[in-house]
């Protein structure tokens, strides 16, 4: 049997630019024409060396290599992370286009060279459409996920909160915050915009005096300010009651004035005005976040 190699070096081209193309689809990638023709290229290398020694442990060694450089150069990485998980979906993606390549062939029979005559099972031709269909189903869930995740990520921003130099001791804490649109809370005395945390990750770096003041009577009181004042007058630097509208009812959050408080996710570390309010629940099911930010800080990080 003859084999033309111009011929399956188009094939094997056309193959390793759907899957990349493919991949990227798949992970919201950029894709780059130069970068895109570079790792295509590299795929041609077991190719080649199939034409001359098909049999040897460096054609065999190709196989597995060539997809770890194909990926290096089909997209640009910051990380190895990202890396690994191109080159995960790369093969998973290859694995089932090839799978779904040897189905069809035996569905699809050649009697002989290409050009004669085309045979097809049409009791299996149902198979088509439902492949399709699955790919499409799967497909568009898949870029929910991902649409869902990255905006999500793109919501999310590190904080650094020092209580240190207010509180009479040396503690911060770091948390993962959630930019609420939703939340117009702000320090009544100072203005200052409030950042939601939960309460039990700020009390482990408070210091212990200030600790029975979040299990104090004030949560079943109309009025909290004359009991801060009644129950010891020093805390009155260190906390401020939030008012906020409930379902039906106003009440209070327990606010902290922090010492400062740093996102550390921006370009730059940018300092933040802010108070928190201590809620006692946690604020999100699966722990990605444990504080929800002001949108005024977001605004101002950015532009400052």
């Amino acid at each position: 049997m003859e084999r033309y190699l111009d011929l399956d070096l188009v094939v094997n081209g056309s193959m390793d630019a759907l899957l990349i193309i493919l991949a990227a689809r798949l992970l919201n990638l950029p894709l780059r024409g130069k970068r895109i023709a570079a790792g295509v290229m590299a795929g041609e290398i077991p190719v080649i060396l199939s034409a001359y020694a098909p049999a040897s442990f460096v054609f065999e060694l190709s196989k597995f290599l060539v997809p770890w450089l194909m990926i290096g150069l089909a997209f640009s990485y910051r990380g190895i992370r990202p890396y690994l998980k191109t080159l995960l979906l790369f093969w998973i993606v290859s694995a089932g286009l090839g799978g779904l390549v040897y189905a069809l062939w035996g569905w699809v029979s050649f009697d002989g060279i290409l050009g004669s005559s085309l045979r097809l099972g049409l009791k299996n031709l149902w198979i088509l459409p439902l492949g399709a269909g699955l790919w499409w189903v799967s497909q568009k869930y898949w870029h929910r996920i991902l649409g869902s995740s990255a905006q999500t990520r793109a919501t999310l921003y590190d904080l650094q909160i020092d209580l240190s130099k207010e509180m009479g001791k040396a503690g911060s804490i770091t948390v993962r915050a959630l930019l609420d649109t939703g939340n117009q809370l702000r320090d009544p005395l100072t203005g200052n915009p409030v950042i939601l945390v939960e309460e039990e990750i700020a009390a482990a770096v408070m210091p212990e005096e200030l600790l029975p003041a979040l299990q104090g009577a004030w949560r079943d009181l109309e009025d909290p300010w004359p009991w801060l004042w009644q129950s010891d007058s020093s805390w009155i630097k260190y906390f401020v009651f939030i008012p906020y509208q409930g379902v039906g009812h106003k009440s209070w959050l327990l606010g902290i004035r922090p010492y400062k408080v740093v996102c550390t996710s921006m370009s730059e570390p940018k300092e933040m005005k802010a108070t928190l309010a201590l809620v006692q629940h946690g604020l999100s099911s699966d722990r990605t976040y444990q504080a929800l930010l002001h949108p005024e800080h977001v605004r101002g990080a950015e532009e400052g």
